[in-house]
């Protein structure tokens, strides 16, 4: 049980510090990349879960949609 929590852990530490390196910073939100980063290697599992929720911009967002009447 412990094992497999630690596993959970760890995959989402290092998927959410991958995503923050890999994110442009012009899709970041509330603050600068490099505090993110910081953020993410002092509090890696509060730091992943605030930078999933919160960290950067959804995919679609600020775009048009060439679906919507003109």
């Amino acid at each position: 049980m412990t094992l497999g929590l630690v596993a959970v852990i760890t995959v989402l530490y290092v998927q959410a510090l991958l995503d923050c390196v890999r994110t442009p910073a012009a899709q970041v939100r509330y603050v600068p990349k490099l505090l993110w980063l910081l953020f993410l290697l002092h509090a890696p599992i509060l730091g992943a879960l605030v930078w999933t929720y919160f960290g950067k911009r959804p995919e679609g967002a600020g775009e048009v949609s060439s679906l919507s009447p003109a």
